[in-house]
């Protein structure tokens, strides 16, 4: 109970901070699961992809600093249609891990993402919510469930509208480490009367890692992937998702 009271402690540290410091600039990597598990004196170097109606690409560093809190920072760039890449947004992330792995019903954590955009005028955007993992056995197969649940909000003198709130959402089966097939979901619904329509998404995905050693690399360390297949579920999103995420994976 005294670590959990810490880490709480710890948690509302970080979202007064939220809200009280000048936000840094803005990214748009709505499309991933956050896992609340943290791997201490790990360092991530993490590439997402989201390719739809526009294309972004996310650059996002993280490191484990102890075993209940992890920091990252992140680039973006992203293309309109019929349009190249250009540098879009910057943004600041914390996470926190609420309970050991494992030892409760669920694994709990904490997100917060600070973001700024490149364009001149644009608002900032606070994001923060929770992160559940839990792993269950169904049918003799070992499985894994996640849910993030983020709220959103544009700050500063061009900030409109009311908050939004993001969901995420992948059930997989733990066939072995290199290849778990799944499902994910994502939503994006306007918490107000006057908000743009909601956004759904839904389809099967694979998630993965292979240790550098396995590829012949005297390292520690390996690489993670996970990729999903998208498909709208209303005529305000996208019909067609592809997501990639390749992330490498270093202890210091």
């Amino acid at each position: 109970m005294h670590r959990i009271r810490r880490t709480l402690r710890a948690a509302a540290v970080l979202a007064a901070a939220a809200f009280a410091a000048h936000p840094l600039p803005a990214g748009a990597d709505d499309l991933k699961i956050r896992s609340p598990i943290i791997e201490p004196g790990e360092l991530e170097f993490e590439n997402n992809f989201t390719i739809g109606r526009s294309k972004t690409a996310v650059h996002e560093f993280e490191y484990g600093f102890t075993d209940w809190l992890k920091l990252g920072v992140e680039g973006e760039l992203a293309a309109d249609p019929g349009h190249g890449f250009h540098y879009d947004a910057a943004a600041l992330e914390g996470f926190l891990q609420l309970t050991p792995q494992g030892k409760f019903w669920a694994d709990l954590g904490l997100f917060a993402e600070y973001e700024h955009t490149a364009r001149q005028g644009d608002p900032h955007n606070l994001t923060f919510g929770p992160l559940v993992q839990k792993e269950v056995e169904l049918f003799g197969l070992d499985t894994l469930h996640s849910v993030n649940a983020l709220f959103t909000k544009d700050l500063g003198t061009a900030s409109l509208g009311p908050p939004s709130l993001l969901m995420a959402a992948q059930s997989r089966i733990r066939f072995n480490p290199y290849f778990e097939p799944g499902v994910e979901y994502y939503g994006n619904v306007t918490l107000g009367a006057h908000g743009d329509d909601p956004q759904h998404r839904i389809g099967p995905g694979i998630t993965g890692r292979i240790g550098l050693r396995e590829l012949g690399i005297n390292l520690p360390g390996g690489i993670k992937y996970d990729g999903a297949y998208l498909r709208g579920l209303n005529s305000a999103t996208d019909p067609n998702t592809f997501r990639v995420r390749v992330e490498f994976e270093m202890p210091l």
